[in-house]
């Protein structure tokens, strides 16, 4: 495991969120409880995800393989979950039981998930 690359990487990842996030609210002025929101974030997070993915496996010294993929979503949602609370949870002004709310851990789960499969198909 490469570490520092996936740190970068799901930094990355986590910036391309955070605009696309701020999108869908500010630009379309789509807010969470709203399904549009849901579909559409669910969306563009799991393709950001994918392509991240296998933008970190595409290096030939990296392992592949499922396990090697949920340690990627693991650190790239431990990157992600840093982050929000550094700079997400502050600046919007929002309370840090943000960071557990179903949808939010629901979604961390599922690039988890998503981590493992590519992985698990780069092998």
């Amino acid at each position: 495991m490469k570490l520092f690359r996936a740190i970068g990487i799901g930094a990355l990842l986590w910036v391309l969120i955070f605009f696309e996030v701020s999108i869908l609210m500010f630009g379309f002025g789509l807010n969470a409880p709203n399904p549009v929101y849901y579909c559409l974030h669910f969306l563009f997070a799991s393709l950001f995800v994918i392509v991240f993915s296998l933008f970190y496996f595409y290096k030939k010294k990296v392992k592949k393989g499922f396990l090697q993929g949920l340690l990627l979503g693991v650190i790239f949602a431990v990157t992600g979950i840093i982050l929000d609370a550094i700079i997400t949870v502050p600046f919007m002004q929002m309370n840090y039981g943000f960071l557990i709310r179903i949808d939010i851990v629901l979604m961390e789960l599922w690039g988890i998930l998503l981590c493992g499969l590519v992985g698990m198909i780069r092998k």
